[in-house]
This record gives structure tokens, C-alpha cells and sequence, in this order.
């Protein structure tokens, strides 16, 4: 069973026979500060100065902490420095004393109901700057994504700029044939399509006239053109690998 809550301590034990070997260790020293932080705001007597303080704050100087812990003054300059550097504490300082101010002193002092309260608070600020940072993080994303996809149509070559309607309503023709016969065509094999017609001939007609062929066959390619329509997809493709040969 792990030991979770708090439990309540008796600030005079402080000045009980248990508490007079010195020097104090850190961890004791650390436990009398907040043990002796002011459990709820009002005023205290320092040196016949009356010093409003809220709960949570101690007031004292470091001669009197040196003092009480039997340690040198430089000793507890450098306790307090790396406590405040921990975020365990804050302080100010003045010419007369100074004032302590216990992070998350309710984690130490306080109720049950109020541990769970801060708990509960502590949860909802985390979440709500986690949630923010995955937002903000979420449209960064999208913005790289869109200046990614903004990139590449700029980029993109218009492989129909110097096509006539004709070419293009026949090529949209090819492309249906080709999706209906489920070998829909990617960009990369449209891009490869139009530069194999142009390598076949120069003249449009008769790479519209290639593409009509290779539709009304249901060709998946395209081939050069001939004076022997009865030849089959596989003849033509056989002679035109050849003569590449």
C-alpha cells in the first residue's frame, strides 16, 4: 500500500531535545520552513514590525535561520538559492528580514479536500496547455501541408498547355476506357503517356488517332500506327519492340 495524504506536524517539536543536535540536515531544515509558514493570511510581529503576510509565507532572516539549522551564514544563502532554483520556493529580501513564500504549500499543509482541489486544478491547467500545443501543432501541420501541395502545382508542368480540345477530349476518352477496365492511371503514367506519343510522332492528328485506336481495342497502351488494322495489341507491340531492337 503506498502512503499517500499528509499528515499533521507539531511545530514545537522543533524545539523539543530531539531537534538540538546541530547541524540540521536539508531535508529537516526544509521541513521546518514550511512547517512554520503561515497556515492562512494575517499579520505577524517581526522585530516590532508588523508585516502583513499571506498563507503560505514565512517571515525570518537568514541569521536567524543560520542560527536555528547551526549553520553558517553562506550555508543557508546557498539552501534558500537552490530551493528557489527547484521551484520549491520563492523569497524577497529587505534590509530587516526576509519573506519565504512555499510553492504548492497545500501539498504540505493542507486538507484532503483541498490536496484533491489543487490536484484537480493543477490537471485542468496541464490538459488545457497540452490541448493547446496539439492544436497548434495540428496547423502547423496543415500549413506545411498546404504550402507543400501549393509547391507542387506550382512546380507541376501542364502537360496539355499546347493540346488542342480535340487531344484533350480524346485523351479524357482513353483515360475513362482505361479506369472503366479498372487500370485507372496514375499522374506519373499520365506524364509517361504523353511523352510516348510525342516520341511516336510530332503530329497531333495522329497521336489522337493513336489514342481512338488504342479505345476502340481497349488497349491499355498506345502504338504506333500502321495500314494493318487486324493486328492484335500483342503483334504491335512485338514489331514496335523490335524495331527499338
Amino acid at each position: 500500500m503506498k502512503n499517500k495524504g499528509w499528515t499533521k506536524l507539531w511545530r514545537e517539536q522543533f524545539n523539543h531535545w530531539l531537534s538540538e543536535k546541530r547541524p540540521w540536515c536539508d531535508g529537516y531544515a526544509w521541513t521546518y520552513l514550511y512547517s512554520q509558514a503561515n497556515y492562512k493570511k494575517g499579520m505577524v510581529n517581526f522585530r516590532n514590525e508588523y508585516i502583513s503576510i499571506d498563507r503560505g509565507q514565512y517571515i525570518t532572516s537568514k541569521l536567524k535561520l543560520s542560527n536555528k539549522f547551526g549553520w553558517t551564514y553562506r550555508h543557508v544563502e546557498n539552501f534558500l538559492k537552490a530551493l528557489k532554483n527547484d521551484e520549491m520556493i520563492t523569497y524577497r529580501t529587505t534590509n530587516r528580514y526576509i519573506v519565504v513564500t512555499i510553492v504548492n504549500y497545500n501539498t504540505f499543509q493542507g486538507s484532503d479536500d483541498e490536496i484533491d482541489e489543487q490536484i484537480d486544478e493543477q490537471v485542468k491547467n496541464r490538459l488545457r496547455t497540452d490541448d493547446e500545443q496539439v492544436k497548434n501543432e495540428a496547423t502547423q501541420l496543415r500549413r506545411i501541408k498546404k504550402e507543400k501541395k501549393e509547391k507542387k502545382v506550382n512546380n507541376k508542368v501542364d502537360l496539355f498547355e499546347n493540346k488542342s480540345k480535340d487531344f484533350i477530349n480524346t485523351f479524357n476518352e482513353f483515360k475513362k476506357m482505361r479506369e472503366k477496365n479498372k487500370k485507372k492511371m496514375t499522374e506519373y503514367a499520365i506524364e509517361l503517356l504523353i511523352k510516348k506519343l510525342g516520341k511516336l510522332t510530332d503530329n497531333e492528328n495522329e497521336q489522337i488517332a493513336i489514342m481512338e485506336r488504342s479505345i476502340e481495342n481497349c488497349w491499355q497502351g498506345i502504338f504506333p500506327l500502321d495500314n494493318n488494322p487486324k493486328k492484335s495489341q500483342d503483334d504491335i507491340l512485338k514489331e514496335w519492340n523490335n524495331e527499338k531492337e
